[in-house]
């Protein structure tokens, strides 16, 4: 009897504990919502009409057609706009029913849920951003308020200004003026429209029997396949810059180009404006630009170091836009090879060269015609020409000469003259060509640092001439030549540099004569 009183008394006394638990939960549970916001019992339009300070913006939701979605049984979110702020909604000259709709989203989002960088889609299919700043929630350009109205069918929010929708980096794009019209019409001009048959719908047939359709068309276009700009489910950056910078890229390619003795041909500029096109969209939202280097959707670096832009973004409905300030187009994508002659030596006046080589042991110097080649395909005869460099094998002291690179220009007066090669800092392969036959071995040094030691250049193949490694396809023309190694210009702009090639032993030969044809600079990966 003891054990069953025990027993009954025991469940008693968890029944009182269970009721006392469940009373205090269901008061907590009214002070969160009294603490974080209120409570109606009423559908989202019932309660917005009961509060005086929307009643403008409940009155545009009705004269648009739009009240009724805030009856029926689903759960929004309403970002409500008070009445003081209602008068951008009349001067604003964009469509009245997809701001409206801007103000909505479907699902409930209190303001607990209102993370930072959340996406929330709305009624009018765009995109709305939440962001926080020193915890306070903001979306779009507007700070929440007043937050957590509850109703049956939803949460009502507050906000201090009126919604603008936001639009796609694409819509935004094809809206730009002409101060962005190379990047605009470039971009545009990939365009394809194309009939969409699933989403067409049949509405009869034509006399010939021929199925007529109320025609869907898409668009498309290559860069939607790696950065989709136009689709509001994407997430993507774009770096945009003006007419004014890429001309002033250009003509910082134009200016560079001279100062190593190229052309700037159309090619070069088709080059150029590809890697543009394809360094500036990102399949993410950059968030903390200048920190890191970046990879495109078409995997193109960017450095940021060197392409500069306004952090200031603009917001858009799928991602970012940065204005570009500055545009650099990398040396490795547009240098493809920086090559001149050694016998170019003989184009300095006598009184000037002493400035731009230095010789040591030498005995004589002179440029040398050796060997005739001609290139059938290319219509291309030459003669290979050198610059012959002596020394006394018996001195023992090595013959060296150290060469300021220079290239060839036309004078006014027509005759030929030189200009010093400058070029940009960085990483490059530097190749060379002898007359390989019987060539003893050499030191190479670039800016007074030991590039190749006892390099051995007697093997044709790849020393001779400039006749191996990535010549015109299918001849021996205009190659690269042997690789010495890798060289590092140093310096923050353009300038010239130094090669000196050094006598190091006899090979094959028995003569002391150093006898280069050509040198090569190749920028590598690393050269930005």
């Amino acid at each position: 009897m003891r054990s069953n009183y025990t027993h009954m008394k025991n469940v008693v006394g968890i029944l009182l504990f269970m009721l006392v638990a469940v009373t205090g939960c269901k008061k907590n549970w009214n002070e969160h919502y009294e603490e974080q916001g209120s409570i109606s019992q009423l559908d989202l339009l019932a309660y917005l009409k009961t509060q005086p300070q929307y009643s403008l913006f409940v009155s545009k939701l009705e004269e648009y057609g739009i009240a009724e979605e805030l009856t029926r049984d689903q759960e929004l979110t309403i970002w409500a706009v008070p009445n003081d702020q209602m008068a951008a909604f009349e001067s604003s000259t964009e469509d009245k029913i997809s701001i409206l709709k801007y103000h909505i989203n479907n699902l409930k989002y209190d303001s607990g849920k209102l993370k930072d960088g959340l996406k929330l889609i709305t009624l009018n299919g765009k995109y709305l951003m939440v962001s926080r700043k020193d915890n306070q929630a903001y979306v779009g350009d507007a700070k929440l308020i007043k937050a957590n109205q509850f109703c049956k069918n939803g949460v009502v929010h507050e906000i201090d200004l009126l919604l603008k929708p936001d639009v796609s980096i694409y819509d935004y794009l094809r809206g730009l003026g002409n101060d962005y019209s190379i990047i605009r019409d470039s971009v545009l001009a990939m365009n394809d429209t194309i009939f969409d048959l699933s989403n067409s719908v049949p509405i009869g047939v034509d006399p010939t029997g021929n199925t007529l359709y109320d025609s869907v068309f898409t668009i498309t276009n290559p860069i939607f396949e790696k950065a989709n700009i136009r689709s509001e489910f994407a997430n993507v950056t774009m770096f945009l810059p003006t007419n004014q910078v890429i001309k002033n890229c250009f003509d910082d390619l134009q200016r560079l180009y001279n100062q190593f003795g190229k052309k700037f041909l159309r090619e070069d500029s088709l080059i150029a404006y590809t890697w543009i096109k394809e360094a500036i969209f990102y399949n993410e939202i950059i968030t903390d630009y200048g920190t890191k280097d970046l990879t495109s959707a078409f995997n193109r670096l960017w450095k940021p170091g060197i392409q500069l832009v306004d952090p200031q973004y603009k917001r858009m409905s799928n991602g970012r836009i940065f204005n570009v300030t500055k545009l650099k187009i990398p040396n490795n994508v547009h240098i493809q090879m920086i090559k001149q002659l050694f016998h170019y030596y003989e184009y300095v006046p006598e009184n000037e060269k002493a400035n731009l080589f230095g010789l040591a042991n030498v005995t004589a110097i002179e440029p040398k015609d050796r060997d005739k080649v001609s290139f059938p395909t290319l219509g291309i005869e030459l003669t290979y020409r050198t610059l012959l460099i002596r020394g006394d094998i018996a001195d023992n002291k090595p013959a060296s000469i150290n060469f300021t690179p220079i290239m060839l220009e036309r004078k006014p007066d027509g005759s030929t003259g030189y200009k010093v090669v400058e070029v940009p800092p960085g990483e490059y392969n530097l190749y060379m060509g002898f007359l390989a036959k019987n060539h003893p071995f050499v030191n190479i040094y670039v800016d007074d640092k030991l590039v190749a030691k006892s390099l051995n250049v007697e093997p044709s193949t790849p020393w001779n001439y400039d006749r191996a490694t990535n010549t015109v396809a299918g001849t021996k023309y205009n190659g690269w030549g042997g690789l010495v190694g890798p060289v590092v210009i140093e310096g923050d702009k353009i300038r010239s540099f130094k090669i000196k090639v050094e006598f190091a032993g006899l090979g094959k030969g028995t003569v002391e004569n150093i006898e280069p044809y050509h040198w090569a600079l190749i920028p590598t990966v690393n050269n930005y």
